[in-house]
C-alpha cells in the first residue's frame, strides 16, 4: 500500500512538474506573440506616417506650384500700377 501511494506522488509530482513547465512555455510563446504584435503595430505605424508625410509633400508642392501659376501671368488690368510705379511709390515712404 506504501509503494502504491509512493508511486502515486512520484506521478503526481511528476505531473505537476510537466505541467509547470508546459506553463512557463505557454507563457513565453505568449509574450513572445505580444512582442511581435506590437513591434508589427509600430511598423504599421511608422508606414502611416510616411505615407501621411508623402501626402503633405505632394500637397505643399501643388499648392506651391498652383500659387507660382497664378502669380506668373501679368495683371493686365489698367487701374492696377505696374512693378515700377509701385517701387517708387514706396520709395516715397
Amino acid at each position: 500500500m506504501k509503494r502504491v501511494a509512493a508511486y502515486v506522488a512520484l506521478v503526481l509530482a511528476l505531473l505537476g512538474g510537466v505541467a509547470w513547465l508546459a506553463y512557463r512555455q505557454g507563457r513565453a510563446a505568449a509574450e513572445a506573440r505580444h512582442a511581435q504584435e506590437l513591434l508589427d503595430r509600430i511598423e504599421a505605424g511608422r508606414k502611416l506616417e510616411a505615407e501621411r508625410f508623402r501626402i503633405a509633400r505632394e500637397r505643399d508642392a501643388l499648392l506651391r506650384r498652383m500659387e507660382e501659376d497664378a502669380y506668373a501671368d501679368p495683371v493686365v488690368v489698367r487701374q492696377c500700377l505696374g512693378p515700377g510705379r509701385v517701387r517708387r511709390l514706396n520709395a516715397l515712404r
